[in-house]
Protein backbone atom coordinates (compact mmCIF):
# COMPACT_ATOMS: atom_id res chain seq x y z
CA UNK A 1 0.00 0.00 0.00
CA UNK A 2 2.93 2.38 0.47
CA UNK A 3 4.61 2.08 -2.93
CA UNK A 4 4.47 5.22 -5.04
CA UNK A 5 2.49 3.37 -7.73
CA UNK A 6 -0.15 2.14 -5.25
CA UNK A 7 -0.46 5.62 -3.76
CA UNK A 8 -0.88 7.26 -7.16
CA UNK A 9 -3.41 4.68 -8.34
CA UNK A 10 -5.35 5.07 -5.09
CA UNK A 11 -5.21 8.89 -5.23
CA UNK A 12 -6.34 9.07 -8.84
CA UNK A 13 -8.60 6.04 -8.88
CA UNK A 14 -10.81 6.25 -5.78
CA UNK A 15 -8.72 3.77 -3.77
CA UNK A 16 -8.71 1.26 -6.65
CA UNK A 17 -5.74 -0.75 -5.33
CA UNK A 18 -7.22 -0.93 -1.85
CA UNK A 19 -10.63 -2.07 -3.05
CA UNK A 20 -9.05 -4.53 -5.49
CA UNK A 21 -7.32 -6.23 -2.58
CA UNK A 22 -10.60 -6.33 -0.64
CA UNK A 23 -12.18 -8.13 -3.62
CA UNK A 24 -9.34 -10.67 -3.61
CA UNK A 25 -10.02 -11.33 0.05
CA UNK A 26 -13.72 -11.94 -0.60
CA UNK A 27 -12.79 -14.56 -3.19
CA UNK A 28 -10.34 -16.24 -0.81
CA UNK A 29 -12.98 -16.46 1.92
CA UNK A 30 -15.57 -17.94 -0.43
CA UNK A 31 -16.05 -21.55 -1.43
CA UNK A 32 -15.56 -20.62 -5.10
CA UNK A 33 -12.46 -21.91 -6.87
CA UNK A 34 -10.61 -18.83 -8.04
CA UNK A 35 -7.39 -17.88 -9.76
CA UNK A 36 -6.30 -14.32 -9.06
CA UNK A 37 -3.89 -12.95 -11.65
CA UNK A 38 -1.77 -9.93 -10.75
CA UNK A 39 -0.21 -8.73 -14.03
CA UNK A 40 2.56 -6.21 -14.53
CA UNK A 41 1.98 -3.01 -16.47
CA UNK A 42 -0.44 -4.12 -19.16
CA UNK A 43 -0.04 -2.81 -22.70
CA UNK A 44 -0.62 -3.85 -26.32
CA UNK A 45 1.68 -6.54 -27.71
CA UNK A 46 2.95 -4.20 -30.47
CA UNK A 47 4.41 -1.76 -27.95
CA UNK A 48 6.47 -4.51 -26.30
CA UNK A 49 8.69 -5.34 -29.28
CA UNK A 50 12.34 -4.88 -28.47
CA UNK A 51 14.52 -4.09 -31.52
CA UNK A 52 16.85 -6.94 -32.53
CA UNK A 53 15.30 -9.20 -29.90
CA UNK A 54 12.61 -11.81 -30.54
CA UNK A 55 12.44 -12.56 -26.81
CA UNK A 56 10.22 -9.67 -25.74
CA UNK A 57 7.85 -12.24 -24.20
CA UNK A 58 9.76 -14.35 -21.74
CA UNK A 59 7.07 -15.25 -19.25
CA UNK A 60 7.33 -15.69 -15.50
CA UNK A 61 4.82 -16.60 -12.78
CA UNK A 62 4.99 -16.63 -9.00
CA UNK A 63 2.27 -18.38 -7.06
CA UNK A 64 1.09 -17.74 -3.49
CA UNK A 65 0.98 -14.00 -4.27
CA UNK A 66 4.77 -13.93 -4.65
CA UNK A 67 6.65 -10.90 -5.91
CA UNK A 68 8.31 -10.40 -9.27
CA UNK A 69 9.91 -7.19 -10.53
CA UNK A 70 7.13 -5.17 -12.17
CA UNK A 71 7.51 -5.23 -15.95
CA UNK A 72 5.28 -4.67 -18.98
CA UNK A 73 3.10 -7.60 -19.96
CA UNK A 74 0.76 -7.70 -22.93
CA UNK A 75 -3.00 -7.90 -22.82
CA UNK A 76 -2.70 -10.90 -25.10
CA UNK A 77 -0.38 -12.73 -22.67
CA UNK A 78 -2.75 -12.18 -19.75
CA UNK A 79 -5.72 -13.29 -21.85
CA UNK A 80 -3.79 -16.45 -22.84
CA UNK A 81 -2.86 -17.06 -19.21
CA UNK A 82 -6.47 -16.68 -18.09
CA UNK A 83 -7.64 -19.26 -20.63
CA UNK A 84 -4.74 -21.67 -20.01
CA UNK A 85 -5.47 -21.67 -16.27
CA UNK A 86 -8.68 -23.55 -17.04
CA UNK A 87 -6.62 -26.56 -18.20
CA UNK A 88 -4.67 -26.80 -14.92
CA UNK A 89 -6.75 -27.85 -11.90
CA UNK A 90 -3.77 -27.16 -9.64
CA UNK A 91 -4.20 -23.39 -10.13
CA UNK A 92 -7.57 -23.42 -8.35
CA UNK A 93 -7.47 -21.13 -5.30
CA UNK A 94 -4.15 -19.62 -6.39
CA UNK A 95 -2.90 -16.04 -6.54
CA UNK A 96 -0.50 -15.59 -9.47
CA UNK A 97 1.86 -12.74 -10.27
CA UNK A 98 2.58 -12.58 -14.03
CA UNK A 99 5.45 -10.60 -15.57
CA UNK A 100 8.02 -10.72 -18.34
CA UNK A 101 11.63 -11.47 -17.46
CA UNK A 102 14.96 -11.38 -19.32
CA UNK A 103 15.70 -14.25 -21.74
CA UNK A 104 16.87 -17.36 -19.91
CA UNK A 105 14.88 -16.58 -16.75
CA UNK A 106 11.41 -17.66 -17.85
CA UNK A 107 9.41 -19.60 -20.43
CA UNK A 108 8.01 -18.90 -23.89
CA UNK A 109 4.58 -20.25 -22.89
CA UNK A 110 2.68 -20.44 -19.62
CA UNK A 111 2.18 -24.23 -19.72
CA UNK A 112 5.44 -25.25 -17.98
CA UNK A 113 4.93 -22.51 -15.39
CA UNK A 114 1.31 -23.47 -14.68
CA UNK A 115 2.29 -27.10 -14.08
CA UNK A 116 4.28 -25.94 -11.04
CA UNK A 117 1.63 -23.70 -9.46
CA UNK A 118 0.34 -24.56 -6.00
CA UNK A 119 -2.78 -23.25 -4.30
CA UNK A 120 -2.41 -20.35 -1.89
CA UNK A 121 -0.93 -21.54 1.38
CA UNK A 122 0.15 -18.35 3.09
CA UNK A 123 -1.98 -16.12 5.26
CA UNK A 124 -2.86 -12.95 3.39
CA UNK A 125 -3.60 -9.88 5.54
CA UNK A 126 -7.32 -9.75 6.30
CA UNK A 127 -7.69 -6.17 5.09
CA UNK A 128 -5.36 -3.50 3.80
CA UNK A 129 -7.89 -0.75 3.10
CA UNK A 130 -6.92 1.29 6.17
CA UNK A 131 -3.23 1.03 5.25
CA UNK A 132 -4.05 2.21 1.71
CA UNK A 133 -6.05 5.15 3.07
CA UNK A 134 -3.28 6.08 5.51
CA UNK A 135 -0.61 5.98 2.78
CA UNK A 136 -2.69 8.29 0.57
CA UNK A 137 -3.47 10.60 3.50
CA UNK A 138 0.17 10.82 4.56
CA UNK A 139 1.26 11.56 0.99
CA UNK A 140 -1.36 14.29 0.52
CA UNK A 141 -0.37 15.83 3.87
CA UNK A 142 3.32 15.80 2.93
CA UNK A 143 2.55 17.34 -0.47
CA UNK A 144 0.49 20.11 1.16
CA UNK A 145 3.23 20.82 3.72
CA UNK A 146 5.83 20.95 0.94
CA UNK A 147 3.69 23.23 -1.24
CA UNK A 148 2.92 25.50 1.74
CA UNK A 149 6.63 25.75 2.58
CA UNK A 150 7.51 26.71 -0.98
CA UNK A 151 4.70 29.27 -1.05
CA UNK A 152 5.80 30.74 2.28
CA UNK A 153 9.43 31.03 1.13
CA UNK A 154 8.21 32.80 -2.02
CA UNK A 155 6.10 35.25 -0.06
CA UNK A 156 8.88 35.96 2.44
CA UNK A 157 11.41 36.53 -0.36
CA UNK A 158 9.04 39.08 -1.94
CA UNK A 159 8.58 40.89 1.38
CA UNK A 160 12.24 41.04 2.36
CA UNK A 161 13.83 41.68 -1.04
Amino acid sequence: PTSIFSILINMLGSMAKGWNYEGEQLLRKSSIDYTIIRPGVMQPQESMKIPDNDSSNVLALKDNGGDLKVTPVSYENIADLSIECLDYPNVARATLTAMNVPPGEGEETYGPLLQQVKADSREFPVSLIEEHKKAVGDTVTNLLIGASSILMVGILSLIFL
